[in-house]
């Protein structure tokens, strides 16, 4: 596992899914209303507003890095994996705007997640 804080090592899935899709709504430094309320479903208000404070106060790399550390926890299958993935485009739909930057994100996960 990556080097990440041992507040980070024991995320339920809906916690890391809520971060994953924090991290992936900022991409367009556009943290749109319909996403923050499409990501707020995934777990509850106190749940999406733990990860954003977490989110917050980590770079990017450390986010991406944190997101790489649960793949055996969370999506080592393919299958898994394709869930992940269609819940990362439902969020850039949310807004009715599928961006170019979200398109490469998307794809760029794809192939490192």
């Amino acid at each position: 596992m990556s080097d990440i804080s041992m507040e980070n090592q024991n995320w339920t899935y809906n916690e890391f899914l809520t971060f994953l899709l924090i991290y992936v709504a900022n991409v367009d430094m556009e943290f749109a209303e319909e996403e923050k309320r499409m990501i707020q479903k995934v777990d509850g208000m106190e749940t999406y507003q733990k990860m954003v404070d977490l989110f917050d106060s980590m770079s990017d790399y450390k986010a991406y890095e944190t997101i790489l550390a649960y793949k055996d926890t969370y999506y080592p299958t393919a299958v898994e994996k394709d869930r992940i993935m269609e819940n990362m485009k439902d969020l850039f739909y949310a807004d009715a705007d599928f961006n170019i930057m979200e398109k490469e994100l998307l794809h760029f996960l794809e192939r490192m997640m």
